[in-house]
């Protein structure tokens, strides 16, 4: 009853007092419990108070609680080491508990284990701070291309410019394209490496060959900070079971940042060498090296040393990151140590062996450059995309070429176009008005004028998904963009090639960019 009546009916029955049943509710609960008298002395303890508190009952009960008592149901949160050792974070509430007989009640300690809610709270600041970090970082990355482009475009539009300043500043445009295409490749790789959507597309590889590729890939960038780039490859073919691509990101990777931390007028190394079952790569540099603190975490993402506010060296972090999981993903390891000089630093990846072939490779071991290929033949083509700025451009490009160049703006007048032109090569972008690029293709194959044509999904979309959806829909090839002028002619030299439409194996796997 409300009066209490009932428990001073209990009590003169001989049965148990309200604090006898509170005490054998609360005793199995998981929230600890502790009693106590109105002096503050404790009475009672329940087995998840003593466990969160680390000390046995006898140790308790009797003894005087320490914090102040205020019976107000506000929450308090303190530290403790709990009885397994753990270190905890224990929310403590105080509630009054009202005595059977009317007279003036005890109170009521409640403990509970709030430990993995600070941890995870701690952990969300942490991931807000370096998001944030990282958009800085992202800014100023970004931001340095973008000035150089805005400043070759500005020059180009000048009439007193002469061929070579031209031609500089075509260059710094093609440059900053393929620096700007790194950073959001890069980026879309640690979403698919969160996601376990990082593909890798396993063959026969020869690493020598892929190690001479990253070199020349990377020596422009050594060469502009007038650094040697000395690589030592055996005139042999190790094979590997692996994707090229892949390990030539994750060699490129390594010799990058060694050329980003080195300064100016440095010295890096690239060697490769096999032993028995197992190939490494050796990339060494004679720069300042890793900070002891640092050289634990460098092949986490966003990881990066501190530097100068002009952000000189560069990079989003990411970079070390990814070669370690494409590494992984291949059966090897990877690791940076310190030089025994005390200059520098060494990054060694490791990686399973299948053979070596001891004929001598053609060349004299360092990656040719190859000069542009010639245009392909004219071809027709239709050209299906809703940026005028884009459209216009490639359209002026493809003409130059030679090629005869129809185009539009949406799906409706895109499909119309190609059924009644039936030109050799539709380029179509897939986020079009009307109707997007799928339906195109999709309406395109259905009708017989346009079983013939070879179509090109170009779109920004490059999971293997959206390969898929592209075959399915009836594209021979899907382009991701930004659009890569010398794949793209490679491409359409191949435009006649092989039936339109067919969707064969690896056909609509090919992407620019």
């Amino acid at each position: 009853m409300a009066d209490g009546t009932g428990d001073r009916a209990g009590l003169a029955a001989g049965g148990p007092s309200l604090a006898e049943r509170f005490r054998s509710i609360v005793a199995d609960t998981d929230e600890g419990v502790i009693i106590l008298e109105p002096d503050g002395t404790i009475s009672y303890t329940n087995a998840a108070a003593e466990f969160l508190l680390g000390c046995a009952r006898s140790d308790l009960v009797g003894e005087m609680f320490g914090l102040p008592l205020a019976a107000d149901g506000l929450r308090t949160v303190v530290d403790v080491v709990s009885d397994d050792g753990a270190p905890r974070v224990v929310e403590l509430r105080i509630e009054p508990l009202p005595s059977g007989d009317g007279a003036a009640g005890g109170l009521v300690l409640r403990l509970r284990d709030v430990s993995d809610y600070h941890r995870d709270a701690a952990g969300a600041r942490g991931e807000v701070r370096r998001k944030d970090e990282f958009l800085a970082m992202l800014s100023h990355e970004l931001r340095n291309p973008l000035a150089a482009i805005r400043s070759a475009a500005h020059l180009l539009t000048r009439d007193d410019a002469g061929p070579a300043a031209r031609r500089e500043a075509a260059r710094a445009l093609d440059g900053q394209f393929r620096h700007l295409t790194r950073i959001l490749d890069d980026l879309l790789d640690v979403s698919r490496i969160s996601r376990g959507k990082l593909e890798v597309r396993m063959g026969r590889v020869d690493l020598c060959r892929v190690v001479r590729d990253a070199a020349a890939a990377v020596a422009p960038l050594a060469e502009a900070r007038r650094q040697s780039l000395q690589l030592d490859v055996p005139d042999a073919r190790l094979w590997a079971w692996g994707d090229p691509t892949r390990l030539e990101q994750a060699a490129a990777n390594l010799l990058t940042n060694s050329v980003k931390f080195t300064p100016a007028g440095g010295r890096l190394e690239a060697r490769v060498s096999g032993s028995g079952n197992e190939a490494e790569l050796i990339v060494r540099d004679d720069g300042p090296g890793i900070p002891d603190d640092l050289l634990p975490h460098v092949f986490e993402p966003f990881v990066q040393g501190r530097q100068a506010v002009d952000r000189g060296q560069g990079g989003l972090g990411i970079g070390l990151a990814l070669a370690r999981t494409i590494v992984g993903l291949h059966g090897g390891s990877i690791q940076a140590r310190p030089n025994d000089d005390g200059r520098g630093v060494t990054f060694a990846i490791r990686l399973p062996l299948l053979g070596v072939e001891v004929s001598p490779v053609e060349g004299d071991g360092v990656a040719a450059e190859r000069g542009p290929a010639p245009p392909p033949l004219p071809l027709r083509i239709l050209l299906v995309e809703d940026n005028d700025l884009v459209r216009g451009l490639l359209k002026e490009v493809l003409r130059l070429d030679g090629h005869e160049v129809s185009e539009a703006s949406d799906g409706p007048a895109g499909l119309a176009a190609l059924l009644d032109q039936k030109p050799d090569v539709a380029l179509v972008d897939i986020g079009l008005p009307g109707f997007d690029g799928h339906e195109l293709a999709r309406r395109a194959r259905g009708d017989e004028r346009g079983r013939e044509v070879r179509l090109v999904a170009l779109t920004g979309y490059g999971m293997p998904e959206d390969v898929e959806t592209a075959r399915a829909a009836g594209f021979d090839v899907h382009v991701v963009k930004p659009l890569n002028y010398p794949d793209l002619c490679e491409l359409l030299r191949g435009a006649r090639t092989g039936p339109a439409g067919s969707g064969q194996p690896g056909d609509a796997e090919a992407a620019c960019g």
